[in-house]
């Protein structure tokens, strides 16, 4: 191996950027610097976030990066990445920070896609960040107040209770399936009648879960109607309005709207010289995973153009395989072909029940429950020590209102002002 030190830049703190730190610290050499920036501190568990919405404690979901790291060598910097020159091989933050790097891992995720529909940004709560959770579950309890204390008809009660979640994909189902159970229970607490919530799905698709089995599909939908759950297919977004929403072929008067049905690859790709993309916007990468024309850059995750993307078991897998090539090349060896794994999924739809795949196999019920909660733990196991991993996973089971790490963001949907 070349004896002169290589210093190894990984910018993002979501699944593929840890699991490529954590591999290649595991592997460090003596000539090997490792270093980490993320613009929070904190990693996110996102596959748990509808469970922040409904009740149950931000700690399962919100980790801080330093107790993943804890005494590895892995030097971290919590700042945000304002340009990237790879011809230069630094990256400049907004501190005023520059890093030099020899090799970069790009794992800056993803963001909620918007498609340039009017307005929708503005009065919509997106389901990307715990942040945004959290400002979702009190929005959530403020309209209970709102409704107890509201003395107008019960059409305006009823449109006050009124939630619509537009993307029947994983997180639109994952969502829904607690919301309406969540919202039933609220209406306990506040006194509110049951009969005037509503929490309705909404997908361009001819079903829900389009990229998974049509039976899994079927399966799902069922369990979805079963707990209450109103669902709409084949109905593409047109616009968004403060009191309503516009879906082709009909009109639901609301002051809640969660969009879930578009994600595209973190805006700062764009901005950097040289890189290809596809029609997702994602970047283009050889066999490699290195970006196009850059032999020392690789991409992970959810701004990746590979089969799978977007799913955080593959962004982790995405991780291990650069830290193999990184250190492949650092012993002047031919980097390794990047295989696709095969992804499974487990989803879950209301408390206790799931589907959940492995190969040619769909666990349904509490059984594929378990398997998804069995998943979550491991993932924890992979990423902390035991007993941390433990309390992590235990935190799941406790409902809180509040999180001393991560605190909601100023701002969100704006209520009563026109759409310009």
């Amino acid at each position: 191996m070349n004896k002169r030190t290589r210093r190894i830049l990984i910018a993002g703190g979501g699944f593929g950027g840890i699991s490529a730190a954590l591999a290649l610290e595991k592997e460090k050499k003596p000539n090997m610097e490792i270093m980490l920036v993320s613009d929070k501190p904190h990693f996110e568990y996102k596959p748990a976030l509808y469970r922040v919405v409904t009740g149950r404690s931000p700690l399962e979901v919100c980790i801080p990066i330093s107790e993943i790291l804890g005494k590895k060598n892995i030097a971290f910097a919590v700042d945000e990445i304002k340009s990237i020159d790879p011809l230069k091989k630094v990256v400049k933050c907004v501190s005023g920070a520059d890093y030099q790097f020899d090799y970069l891992v790009l794992a800056l995720g993803s963001e909620t896609a918007y498609f340039d529909i009017p307005g929708l940004k503005n009065f919509s709560f997106g389901f990307k960040s715990i942040s945004e959770a959290m400002r979702l579950k009190k929005h959530l309890h403020d309209l209970f107040v709102e409704c107890k204390n509201r003395k107008g008809s019960i059409d305006e009660k009823i449109s006050l209770l009124q939630v619509v979640v537009v993307g029947a994909g994983p997180s639109g189902v994952e969502l829904t399936g607690e919301l309406v159970v969540f919202m039933k229970r609220l209406a306990q607490e506040y006194g509110v009648d049951q009969s005037l919530i509503s929490v309705d799905l909404i997908e361009a698709a001819p079903r829900i879960l389009p990229a998974v089995s049509e039976r899994v599909s079927r399966k799902v939908a069922h369990r979805l109607r079963h707990i209450g759950v109103n669902i709409f297919t084949n109905r593409s977004m047109t616009k968004e309005e403060m009191e309503q929403i516009s879906v082709r072929g009909m009109t639901v008067k609301t002051e809640t709207v969660v969009w879930t049905a578009g994600v595209e690859p973190n805006r700062l790709y764009k901005s950097i010289g040289g890189f290809s993309f596809d029609e997702k916007g994602r970047v283009v990468v050889d066999e490699f995973l290195r970006a196009k024309r850059f032999e020392n850059i690789f991409i992970v995750g959810d701004g990746a153009a590979t089969v799978n993307s977007g799913m955080a078991q593959t962004a982790i897998y995405d991780g291990y395989a650069v830290t193999e090539n990184i250190l492949r090349l650092m012993r002047n060896k031919p980097p390794e072909t990047y295989r696709p794994k095969k992804a499974y999924y487990a989803l879950p739809v209301g408390p206790g029940w799931a589907a959940t795949s492995l190969g040619f196999i769909t666990f349904y019920g509490s059984i594929g429950w378990l398997m998804r909660r069995f998943a979550d733990f491991r993932y924890f196991l992979s990423i902390l020590p035991f007993q941390k991993a433990v309390t992590v996973f235990r935190r799941g089971k406790n409902l809180c209102d509040t999180c001393g790490i991560c605190q909601p963001e100023t701002g969100g949907p704006v209520k009563n002002n026109p759409i310009l």
